[in-house]
């Protein structure tokens, strides 16, 4: 049996909180897998500190040693299809896709983000440090544009509902006080993009910024840099993404610090 966590494993600190029992049959129940796998390497560590903490197994190299077997335990950061990616940002259509939307946009610089609707994408987050941005640089006013597209998910879900009227408030004050008839700061879409236009707006945008609060890995991060075979562009990604850990050349921010969010975006 092989087990995948694709979130995050908190620190012991945090694994602790929960009630004594349930901690073992968290621990007990995973270690039923014969190889259970992680994103990076400080999940990789956490887990198998709480299995120490918590049921008294020490490990070898990730070699957990049970009584009547052994249960390996390591890193497996998960990528994505890079030639599909690649192939299709260089593709003619893209080109005139990413072409005219260049043009609307002509003399700006394009931020893209793109998200699903969830509390862990920082999503609201993100658009106040925009505006905190625009309200501290008055000088970039007229020469940037914020395109940032947002999937529904678990529309049903009172929480997710509260959370996508707050972010449409947030959208809407943003440009009541910013724009103006010759200026959109923001475009927002509250719809599912299809593989050819998100990857048409990787290619044409100048900055992604991926700000999640908390993420495994975060893979929007690598098809950007995927969809930009003349390698030009700037990834601003959140050092709370286990993606953070191998894209060190991107401008890592902490996603909760607006000063530090808009010093990286200028």
């Amino acid at each position: 049996i092989g087990f995948f966590l694709h979130i995050p494993f908190p620190s012991f600190e945090i694994f602790r909180l929960l009630p004594r029992a349930w901690r073992a049959e968290l621990i007990e129940g995973v270690l039923g897998a014969s190889l259970v796998g992680f994103h990076t390497h400080d999940y990789t560590r956490d887990f198998l500190t709480s299995v120490l903490r918590t049921a008294g197994y020490e490990h070898q190299l990730g070699s957990i040693s049970l009584p009547e077997r052994v249960v390996k335990v390591d890193t497996f950061p998960m990528g994505i299809d890079f030639e599909r990616f690649s192939r299709a940002a260089t593709s003619p259509e893209t080109e005139l896709r990413a072409t005219e939307l260049r043009q609307k946009c002509a003399g700006q610089k394009i931020i893209f983000s793109v998200d699903r609707l969830d509390y862990t994408k920082g999503l609201i987050d993100r658009l106040r440090s925009y505006e905190f941005f625009l309200k501290t640089h008055p000088e970039w006013h007229g020469k940037v544009t914020f395109v940032i597209s947002v999937a529904p998910s678990r529309t049903g879900v009172e929480s997710y509902q509260a959370m996508k009227l707050e972010l449409e408030q947030t959208v809407g004050r943003i440009l009541g006080t910013y724009g103006d008839v010759h200026w959109t700061p923001l475009i927002y879409q509250y719809r599912n993009l299809s593989f050819d236009e998100i990857v048409a707006l990787y290619r044409s945008c100048d900055v992604a910024l991926i700000t999640p609060l908390r993420d495994g890995m975060n893979l929007v991060a690598k098809e950007f840099i995927a969809s930009r075979p003349d390698q030009t562009g700037v990834l601003v990604l959140s050092d709370m993404a286990g993606a953070a850990k191998e894209m060190g050349e991107a401008l890592i921010i902490n996603p909760f610090h607006t000063d530090d969010f808009a010093r990286t975006l200028e």
